[in-house]
């Protein structure tokens, strides 16, 4: 059993960001200014996944009166070799950030996610202070990863916790634990061997570890939602229209970059002009 001993009300966030991102990642600061006032932020780590300049060129000003709480961290702060395929890297590198974390819980972003309504803690947590997450069903498409991870943890994972993607909420205590224990487990160390699986997704890897440890419905609310992303990557750019349908009613949208580049101009003048109206300069 794992007992949480930290203050529950006090959240830390960790956005890996590499240099293409960076005019984003600046629109997100902005958002989390104003729009994440009330949901008990301690610390925001922003993880480069690239070279140290790019680190100098993140301003902790960009994120106005939460500047203060700001801590840039270069990937090599780690101790950790990392891969050239900057999709596996960033999320090892969301763990690991997770994992330097001292407060209960840890909220992992991509640079991309911008929040774009007022949140409370309400909004995040129940009475319980369990992040209400709901739970989903894992898709085909990441069988791979349900596979090695079931295999792992010697356990059937059949779910895994919302949102399947960012703003995803880790229990720090938990992650440093499921470090610890997969490094047992391979007699590797855990950035190593996490980016030789290549199929293996930071989520879904978590999800297994909670599961297996029986600390799923404990530590999270699975039966209700709080927040609600809007996310558009690269394969859904056909999908553009319906979603931005939704945007007014999510509490974070985001676009990938190779979904950005396929769109209209028509439409990423709607995407920015909804930005713009939400106090948020794309």
């Amino acid at each position: 059993m794992y007992a949480v001993f930290y203050d529950p009300i006090m959240i830390d966030i960790v956005t890996v960001v590499f240099e293409p991102e960076l005019s984003v990642l600046q629109a997100q600061a902005q958002s989390i200014d104003l729009y994440c006032q009330d949901i008990g932020i301690k610390n925001i780590y922003v993880i480069v996944n690239d070279s140290d300049t790019v680190a100098n060129q993140i301003d902790p000003a960009w994120w106005g009166s939460l500047q203060h709480r700001v801590t840039v961290l270069s990937c090599r702060a780690f101790s950790a070799d990392l891969v050239g395929n900057g999709w596996v890297s960033q999320q090892v590198l969301k763990i690991l950030g997770a994992a330097t974390s001292y407060n209960t819980w840890c909220m992992a972003l991509d640079a991309k996610t911008l929040f774009v309504k007022p949140l409370k803690l309400t909004d995040i947590m129940d009475s319980q202070n369990r992040p209400r997450t709901g739970k989903l069903e894992i898709y085909p498409v990441f069988e791979s990863s349900r596979t090695k991870v079931s295999k792992l943890f010697e356990v059937d994972v059949t779910t895994q916790l919302g949102p399947g993607g960012v703003p995803f909420l880790f229990n720090t205590q938990m992650t440093r634990a499921m470090i610890v224990d997969i490094e047992h487990r391979v007699n590797q160390s855990f950035p190593e061997w996490f980016q030789q699986q290549g199929s293996v997704t930071e989520f879904i890897l978590y999800s297994g570890y909670v599961e297996s440890k029986h600390m799923m419905d404990m530590l999270y609310n699975t039966d209700q939602v709080g927040l609600q992303p809007c996310n558009l990557c690269h394969s859904e750019v056909a999908a553009f229209d319906r979603k931005f349908l939704d945007m007014p009613h999510s509490s974070t949208v985001s676009i990938h970059r190779n979904a950005w580049i396929q769109l209209s101009q028509q439409q990423q003048q709607q995407y920015q002009s909804f930005l713009y109206k939400r106090g948020i300069t794309l």
